[in-house]
């Protein structure tokens, strides 16, 4: 039995059906993708610095689409140190779970005199030695793995004479990755005061945070 011939215009059909199949697999995932983001929440640290902000401000925080919260944020600029290393940071101090986040590693501990910090991932890449020599890729991934085990300790910056405290971390963060967190009421007990120009921005969907940024001028990326 001989089987049918194939013809040019069958070969025509089935590259037509298998490219149409491929449009219609990338556009689904384009929607999906485009749906997904507009269902996360978005968060980024701005400032009110050079902003109008008159009586009518909270109407106009109200405008943006998607606003989700609109948190004070207080910031605590510090020297960290651990062992023979040490870098200038500034500590991020918000309510902990007003924070979107995911969390790599934890512990529990409870908040007290010593200030306790969430550390990103990436906070400790500008850290250096006692030689001004930057920490290796492995030190920085022993530090983050050995967290709950090191004397890890914090003075003011541009303090002449360094006054170490003790500090605590209670866990390391994959996201956001590019900070130190500390908690709100601790940052503004180490700072004495709770006046700010930071404030956490919170909003869902990737559009609505976009426009966002631009009203505060802001371009930082802190995002879930």
């Amino acid at each position: 039995m001989k089987g049918r011939k194939v013809s040019g215009s069958d070969v025509v059909f089935w590259i037509f059906a298998g490219l149409l199949s491929v449009f219609f697999l990338i556009f689904g995932i384009r929607i999906a993708r485009r749906f997904h983001g507009e269902k996360m929440l978005y968060q980024s640290v701005v400032s009110l610095e050079g902003l109008e902000c008159g009586e009518d401000f909270e109407g106009k925080l109200k405008e943006i689409p998607g606003i989700s919260s609109f948190i004070p944020v207080i910031e605590v600029p510090v020297t960290l140190k651990v062992e023979e290393y040490r870098m200038e940071a500034t500590l991020v101090g918000v309510e902990f779970d007003r924070l979107e986040k995911q969390v790599s590693r934890s512990r529990k501990t409870p908040l007290g005199n010593t200030a306790v910090l969430l550390l990103g991932e990436e906070s400790l890449a500008v850290m250096t030695d006692q030689n001004g020599h930057g920490i290796s890729e492995e030190k920085k991934k022993e530090f983050l793995e050995r967290y709950g085990e090191l004397e890890w300790q914090y003075c003011m910056a541009g303090e002449e004479a360094e006054n170490w405290k003790p500090c605590l971390i209670a866990g390391t963060l994959s996201l956001p990755a590019g900070d130190i967190y500390i908690s709100y009421s601790q940052a503004k007990e180490i700072m004495g005061t709770e006046e700010t120009s930071k404030f956490l921005l919170t909003v869902r969907g990737e559009e609505n945070y976009e426009k966002a940024l631009g009203y505060f001028g802001a371009g930082s990326t802190q995002s879930k």
